[in-house]
């Protein structure tokens, strides 16, 4: 392609971006869109700069002149006739984002994805990147089916189609890349990464033998001079002190009254106790001592 022709493209570019103004902040529910004859249009990736390209559409309005020419395969090269003449009222070309958008299930989608052609794997695609979320995959719209040096004709994929925006019942001149099915065919941002993760390590098997349970050590603490033992007495009121028990006896009250020197046998009250009577012990002097009346407490 001669200079001329380069400045001819570079001309219609920045006449794109001083014509149209900024994308209508109107609310993109209020838009519609109407069916286009998919012949009367081509997506092309036009080159600019160093090894760069970007989307250009380019729409035959009246059968005047052609506006376009295509040529080989793998890719098609596609020639702007449009550059050589005069196309008003009988081309028409959309160069950026004012131009196009993304729509897709009924929604329109320009606020949401910007359109951009990646090198990959030895052709062009058309994708839609998402213009904040960059974990979002992206949406691949179209490929050149393989590299050249000039305008390559994109294909779109299935279910894609060129239609055009309305706006209560107005058509208008931006251009919609249309898919009517809410999750079109994506690829990951990074198709081919170059660190794929792990697998996570599959699980050890556990051991047959059965784990022996830990030894436990018993710890055995002396109880304290004067405390009760849990459980014993009544948890209301504090426990007392019992009484010494008499030696071997059988826990009924003895009324003992000693009158002489010599032992006196213990009267007990009310039937004869199983066992033979306990010798008392001797008086510590042979004083006639005091008598005593013990009633053991409860």
């Amino acid at each position: 392609m001669n200079t001329l022709r380069w400045l001819q493209v570079a001309a219609l570019t920045t006449a794109s971006f001083l014509s149209v103004g900024a994308l209508n902040p109107t609310t993109a529910a209020t838009f519609d869109n109407i069916e286009l004859d998919q012949n009367n249009l081509i997506a092309v990736a036009a080159p600019y700069g160093e090894n760069k390209n970007q989307l250009l559409i380019i729409e035959q309005i009246s059968n005047k002149q052609p506006c376009w020419s295509e040529s080989g395969s793998n890719p098609v090269s596609v020639d702007p006739l449009l550059l050589n003449f005069n196309f008003t009222g009988i081309c028409d070309r959309k160069t950026d984002s004012n131009g196009y958008s993304i729509r897709m299930n009924g929604e329109d989608m320009g606020l949401q994805y910007l359109i951009r052609l990646v090198e990959r794997n030895g052709e062009l695609l058309l994708v839609g990147t998402h213009r904040t979320d960059r974990k979002a995959p992206e949406i691949e719209i179209g490929r050149t089916m393989g590299l050249g040096d000039g305008f390559e004709k994109i294909f779109l994929n299935p279910g894609w189609r060129f239609t055009k925006r309305t706006y209560q019942g107005k058509t208008l001149g931006h251009v919609y890349l249309t898919n009517d099915s809410a999750t079109p065919y994506t690829r990951e941002s990074n198709p081919n990464p170059s660190n794929p993760q792990a697998l996570p390590p599959s699980p050890q098997p556990l051991p047959s033998d059965p784990i022996s349970e830990p030894v436990r050590e018993l710890i055995f603490t002396k109880p304290q001079a004067g405390t009760t033992p849990p459980g014993v007495g009544s948890p209301a009121t504090r426990p007392q002190p019992l009484p010494p028990a008499p030696a071997q006896g059988s826990g009924t009250p003895v009324f003992v009254v000693p009158t002489t020197s010599q032992q006196a046998e213990p009267v007990v009250p009310g039937d004869t106790p199983t066992t033979s009577p306990q010798t008392l012990p001797p008086p510590p002097s042979q004083e006639p001592t005091i008598p005593v009346f013990v009633v053991p407490t409860n």
